[in-house]
């Protein structure tokens, strides 16, 4: 069956506003009753009222209190249609729900006994028929009827104001919202939950009330969350002179989840692993993600609430937008260059495979089948990256200059990428047409570098060109606008002088090339000597650089370079010429033989004590096999993982001292910490037992054993579990055993221990991974335990790809899909390495993909991303 796209081309202005709704919930255990009062305006006359609506029963339908007979309007799966309407009319539709049997977790539903809706993209159609479109904002007013002792918390947008007894066992909340918002923000949570509370006070001398709710019993483990939103508020206050502009912010943590988090205005309900954690229950690494996508969701009450998008294309509108500056907020809230590694190395492993891959798409995509496809990291990470360039070209003082523009110009509007790329762009007086074509081409650029240094007239020629990959549906693509932040350094590593006519600074005093051309030549004067290139500086633009530097310049930049980001990028580049080599030797059946230059390089990294800890640990850690596979032409994942663990083993053999060393330095410094730098200390010392553990030495394996069993924190119980879990060591089975047995009844940590077993590289891990779906803890209904243990499987280049494994997972996709069209969506990522398959393989994954895909009734989210595939 074919499926319909939608485009981009074919958006129309909305044909009636809705000045205002007012939404009545009656909350029953069987069904609930929606009661949606909206008064609305025809905008275009003549036109039908054409209303949104999913898996609806209709109970009544009035305009004007007149009831409607089905002769009056016509019902389809998705539309209400009313051929004829008043001017201005008053339209009430009741519609009977039953939440309880909602699997999609789309809409309104029940989680652990907790009604909560999502609404984003078009969930708000599974609650009544409306206009469920972005650009339709109103105002809302909400009343929420239920069973006062089952459902004492009742929670909905905007400011609380009033609670009703109504003397029946029942009891009704009144929620006002003053801020006109489209459909996809509005929220609602009924039940029995536990809650924090503290306040914020705003710039202005308002007082805010925060409450952060989840389960009876977990609230405490809400307080790094609260804090996090305290110091969001505060930093968009200073940063970005936003103020927060309602009497109540709600947190929620719900445990059946699709997404990590939403950012309905006032009441964020969030995935529960994403708000819940201690030192006992969390890894430094989950304290570190809640803060930012607690600040993620505040960001976006105004990069996203306050100024909304016109229509789902536009996404990364507020999405890249808000990731900017949540990555920002991270950058000042920890080492700004520990942070943009790890934003870069993600961006990489996760995007830049989406890139290359079947699925490639544009920032501001032209079509889809399902708008729930858009929420890609394309969307998300790549977009980000668009604002970072901006910046990049017109510095931090004339961005700040265009985020005030933005918001003067469209505060409580619904806008486009166009509008934005305005805002930035005019105050500072720069011209971004060519730069807008970042929005509507695919693929990573590649930059191909060349230079030469003239002796005679010291002079230093760099010639740049750029290209781009054909990508799905885009075989041509124009130059890009690409700022290539620079410097040149002198044999001692100082930064030299730039004299270079066509470049300028940027209002942060960076040197930055801008290149438009496809091909461009810059001359650099006044050198006595040749100098050392440094490019792509802070990761200034996504491409992929065709460089082919001497090995001299690249150790001499790991070293030496001023610019933190490229000294580990030179690392990582190094690494990635050495495990590509070591490949091809396996392929053939040579003996693995590395570098002693690398492995010395890494060894004076080792013992450089005046380097801080965070930044060594991002010093060692090797380049990923997800990056090694974009590299490479043919994926051949145990030649991969041979080279890399060769690697790996001869680091931890020329430094089992100085590693030995580390890990006794750092074991036991405040184990308890949520400080940075005893993050920092933390993460270095369980990498450096991660690289003892290569090593198979049945000590080590007693020294991870005696973690396990003495950690003082999450952090370092995970490390011990993680690397028992992938071995065949004695230990293995009785620390999985223990861990299951203290967190089997904790729906957020057991998921953890999905995971560690889904990464490992065992013979028979297929067959462990089938035992674990039948496992009482595991709950193929809930994304969590799917993404923990499913997808994290898929990840596992390694022991993914098999013929087997490929027929599990389209086993998984055809049974999640009916219920849940997202999770089944999320889990097709599998096969987005198929093209660079070897050719028995590859067929064996192309039968699983065609076997989805011709289920009968197959979803169109998953049915969209594997035909591409084909």
């Amino acid at each position: 069956m074919k499926q319909e796209k939608i485009y981009l081309k074919d958006y129309k202005a909305p044909a009636f506003s809705v000045e205002s709704v007012h939404l009545d919930f009656i909350l029953n255990e069987d069904f609930c009753r929606v009661i949606a009062k909206s008064k609305i305006k025809t905008v275009t006359a003549g036109a039908p009222l054409h209303l949104n609506g999913e898996e609806l029963k209709l109970i009544s339908v009035k305009i004007n209190d007149k009831v409607l007979t089905t002769a009056d309007y016509q019902l389809t799966a998705e539309e209400m249609i009313i051929p004829s309407v008043p001017t201005e009319f008053t339209l009430e539709i009741e519609t009977q729900l039953e939440p309880q049997n909602n699997t999609s977790l789309e809409g309104l539903y029940k989680s652990n006994g907790i009604f909560c809706t999502q609404c984003e993209a078009q969930g708000f159609r599974k609650i009544t028929w409306f206009l469920d479109r972005p650009d339709v904002m109103t105002s809302y007013t909400v009343t929420i009827e239920a069973d006062k002792t089952k459902y004492p918390v009742l929670l909905s947008n905007g400011d609380r104001m009033k609670i009703e007894d109504l003397g029946n066992g029942r009891h009704k909340a009144y929620w006002s919202d003053p801020h006109k918002k489209p459909c996809y923000l509005f929220a609602l949570v009924a039940g029995d939950l536990g809650v924090i509370r503290d306040t914020f006070t705003t710039a202005s001398g308002r007082k805010v009330n925060l409450e952060v709710y989840a389960a009876h019993g977990k609230q405490d483990r809400c307080w790094h969350a609260m804090e996090s939103l305290q110091k969001s508020m505060k930093w968009d206050e200073q940063v970005f002179g936003r103020e927060y502009d309602l009497n109540e912010y709600m947190i929620v943590a719900i445990d059946d989840f699709n997404a990590g988090a939403m950012e309905n205005k006032g009441l964020n309900i969030f995935n529960s692993r994403l708000v819940l954690a201690d030192s006992n229950s969390a890894t430094d690494s989950d304290f570190h993600a809640i803060e930012s996508v607690v600040a993620h969701e505040y960001f976006h009450n105004w990069t996203g609430n306050r100024v909304t998008l016109r229509d789902w294309f536009q996404l990364s509108l507020k999405e890249g937008l808000t990731v900017f500056r949540d990555q920002e907020f991270s950058a000042d809230m920890t080492d700004r260059g520990v942070q943009r590694i790890e934003d870069v190395d993600s961006l990489r492993t996760g995007q830049f495979a989406e890139d290359a891959g079947p699925n490639s798409h544009p920032v501001r995509p032209e079509s889809c089948m399902a708008v729930d496809n858009f929420f890609t990291m394309t969307i998300y990470e790549k977009g980000s990256e668009l604002i970072r360039m901006m910046q990049t070209i017109v510095g931090r003082k004339g961005f700040r200059k265009g985020m005030d523009e933005y918001f003067k110009r469209h505060d409580g509007q619904a806008v486009t990428t166009e509008d934005f790329a305005a805002a930035i762009s005019e105050p500072n007086g720069k011209d971004f047409s060519q730069f807008k074509r970042w929005y509507h081409q695919s693929g990573t650029p590649v930059v191909s570098i060349q230079e030469r240094y003239d002796d005679k007239t010291g002079e230093f020629h760099l010639s740049l060109e750029q290209s781009c990959p054909p990508t799905p549906g885009q075989t041509m693509k124009e130059p890009f606008h690409i700022p290539l932040m620079m410097g040149l350094l002198d044999k001692s590593g100082q930064e030299l002088a730039v004299d270079c006519e066509k470049i300028a600074k940027n209002s942060d005093g960076q040197h930055v090339i801008e290149l438009k051309s496809q091909k461009e030549n810059f001359v650099f004067k006044g050198l006595k000597s040749r100098p050392v290139l440094s490019i792509l500086r802070e990761f200034s633009a996504p491409v992929n650089l065709n460089w082919e530097a001497s090995e001299e310049d690249l150790y001499f930049l790991m070293e030496k370079d001023t610019d933190s980001f490229n000294r580990r990028e030179m690392a990582q580049k190094l690494a990635l010429r050495l495990m590509s080599g070591l490949i091809k030797q396996a392929r053939s059946g040579q003996e693995l033989k590395v570098d002693e230059r690398f492995l010395k390089a890494m060894n004076t990294v080792m013992n450089d004590d005046s380097m801080d800890a965070a930044f060594k640990a991002k010093m060692l850690q090797l380049p990923s096999l997800a990056v090694l596979a974009q590299m490479e032409p043919v994926l051949d994942p145990r030649a991969f993982d041979l080279a890399r663990q060769t690697i790996r083993r001869e680091i931890a053999k020329g430094n089992k001292e100085a590693l030995l060393a580390t890990y006794k330095k750092f074991h036991n410094v405040e184990p308890k910490s949520r400080n940075t730098k005893v993050f920092g200390q933390r993460l270095l010392k369980n990498q450096a037992l991660h690289y003892l553990a290569d090593l198979h030495d049945p000590e080590i394996y007693e020294l991870v054993n005696k973690q396990y069993w003495e950690a003082q924190n999450m952090t370092d119980r995970m490390t011990a579990l993680m690397i028992l879990a992938d071995s065949e060591s004695a230990h293995r089975e009785k620390v999985l055993a223990d861990f299951h047995e203290n967190w089997k009844n904790d729906s957020v940590v057991i998921n953890k221990w999905f995971t560690v077993q889904a990464l490992a590289h065992r013979p028979k891990i297929l067959d462990e991974i089938k035992a674990l779906t039948k496992n009482p803890t595991f709950n193929i209904n809930n994304p969590n335990n799917v993404y923990s243990l499913v997808r994290a499987f898929a990840t596992n280049l390694v022991s993914f790809n098999t013929e087997k494994a490929y027929e599990f997972m389209a086993d998984m996709i055809i049974e999640i899909d009916p219920k849940n069209p997202q999770v089944a969506a999320r889990l097709c990522s599998s096969f987005n390495f198929v093209g660079k398959l070897e050719p028995e393989l590859k067929a064996h994954a192309m039968k699983q993909i065609k076997r989805i895909v011709e289920v009968p009734g197959m979803s169109k989210n998953s049915r969209e991303l594997l035909q591409s595939a084909l």
